[in-house]
């Protein structure tokens, strides 16, 4: 009789949705002998039984959850994706991995949610505590921006406590203050169909989008069979490799550890390396220069046996700072630029070579290189079409992607100097790799992973053309 094993062997394994079976943690103390040093090639492998590809992707998310066991260096993740592009699937898949007491996983919740929620009251100081010291909160649904923006100070750590005064009613129907204290830091991963984004949220967290790429997708499907035929033998299979055990287990150990600081020793190099990746300092680099920080800190957590020295302190090695600085490199563009990746990816393949071929023509290219007029939303169907043969949402386009690249300063919306004023035209304020030579100053990064068909018919919902 054919396995699991063995039809995963032949359908390797992949993203889908709604996942809804924790397995029971692992209650003892794992024997930390049993564990060699390990690394996030390992690590992506053992993920990899379950989401294959998407390697960066589900390595930052694995560490934004292991940062949870450090003192004060958790790590905020912001998924923005189309639906049914795999974000919550890849969530839920890797936090099965931590035990369900350190979770807090919600698929919505009111901006003040975390006031009312569960607590310990302070006789002395007449306060409810609300602790979320390290724990993991998952939100697997788009949340309110408001209760995003109620969390601004936890997700920047402005302090270990944060004092709220909030009303209530009491018995008789009049206004009671309370004091309302949220306690620690917890590790964040919000997951979000939306693509526009608050600055302030987008600079507190890393920002990711999973690929979408037509082998994944279609193990997507594949494994989605393979598994919806026998979920109980898939469940008993999975739970059976040694490698998904071990990381369970290393998991158990790494939080009984109990780490406070993970010490990173000579931050004026690190300094140099970050800075030397971009031609001009923003504010928002000092945040990113933190991110950077803790995703090394999440590393050396990993092996943090092998990091620990006579004294008792935990000293990342040059390994995990490369290993950071690898990651890094893979989101430092769009990271940069504020937006979520996809976002990024959908103006580097059609905005940008639609405005550049709008610039070369021989009609209207000396208006367009003048600032005269740009390129206008009927345009940019009009090539998105030509180039895949299917039309483009316009209101994803309208509410969504222009609004969040205006807001990132990567484009300018403005009308045009002649013609029809009532519509605003897209003018392009960053020209990557070379694109348009006098504005070299632009550049930044390394460009962006082509984007398929199947990523365009999610989030644009088109369809085939009749030709």
């Amino acid at each position: 009789m054919e396995t699991p094993q063995d039809r995963i062997e032949k359908l390797p394994p992949d993203v889908y949705e709604n996942a809804d079976k924790q397995p029971e943690a692992v209650e003892q103390t794992a024997d930390v002998s049993q564990f060699e040093e390990i690394s996030l090639t390992d690590i992506a492998e053992t993920l990899s039984l379950t989401i294959r590809f998407d390697d960066d992707n589900k390595l930052i998310t694995f560490l934004c959850m292991l940062s949870a066991y450090t003192d004060s260096s958790q790590i905020n993740v912001s998924f923005n994706a189309p639906s049914s592009s795999g974000k919550t699937y890849l969530t839920t898949e890797i936090a099965k991995l931590f035990p369900a007491e350190d979770k807090i996983e919600l698929s919505g919740a009111s901006p003040t949610s975390f006031y009312h929620g569960e607590g310990v009251y302070d006789k002395i100081r007449k306060a409810k505590v609300v602790s979320l010291e390290r724990k993991i909160l998952l939100m697997y649904e788009q949340p309110n921006p408001l209760l995003q923006e109620k969390l601004r100070a936890v997700l920047s750590h402005d302090a270990r406590e944060l004092n709220y005064r909030i009303t209530n009613p009491n018995k008789k129907g009049a206004n009671r203050a309370e004091l309302i204290i949220i306690r620690g830091f917890p590790a964040t991963l919000f997951c979000s169909a939306g693509l526009l984004l608050d600055e302030q949220e987008a600079t507190r967290a890393l920002l990711l989008s999973p690929e979408l790429t037509e082998e994944k997708l279609k193990e997507g499907v594949r494994l989605q069979a393979v598994r919806g035929a026998n979920e109980v033998e898939f469940d008993n299979w999975l739970e059976s490799q040694p490698a998904r055990i071990s990381l369970r287990e290393r998991i158990i150990a790494i939080k009984a550890e109990k780490v406070d600081d993970i010490i990173i020793e000579d931050p004026e190099t690190i300094e140099k390396r970050f800075k030397e990746m971009f031609a001009k300092l923003k504010p928002r680099h000092m945040r990113d220069m933190g991110h950077l920080m803790k995703l090394i800190k999440a590393i050396a957590l990993l092996n943090v046996w092998f990091r620990r020295r006579e004294d008792g302190t935990i000293v990342a090695n040059q390994g995990d700072i490369d290993q950071a600085f690898r990651l890094w490199g893979t989101i430092i563009e769009s990271q940069d630029m504020n937006v979520p990746p996809i976002v990024k990816g959908i103006y580097k393949n059609y905005i940008l070579p639609a405005y550049l071929k709008k610039r070369e023509d021989s009609e209207n290219g000396e208006d367009v290189r003048n600032g005269l007029v740009g390129l206008s939303n009927r345009e940019l169907t009009a090539y998105y079409a030509e180039v895949e043969g299917t039309t483009m949402n316009d209101e994803n386009l309208r509410k969504q992607i222009l609004p969040q690249l205006e807001n990132s300063g990567i484009i300018e919306l403005a009308p045009p100097t002649f013609g029809d004023r009532r519509t605003k035209h897209i003018f392009p304020k960053w020209f990557p790799d070379g694109q348009n030579p006098d504005e070299n100053e632009n550049n930044i990064g390394k460009g962006a992973v082509d984007l398929p068909q199947e990523v365009l018919d999610i989030f644009f919902g088109g369809h085939q053309s009749e030709e």
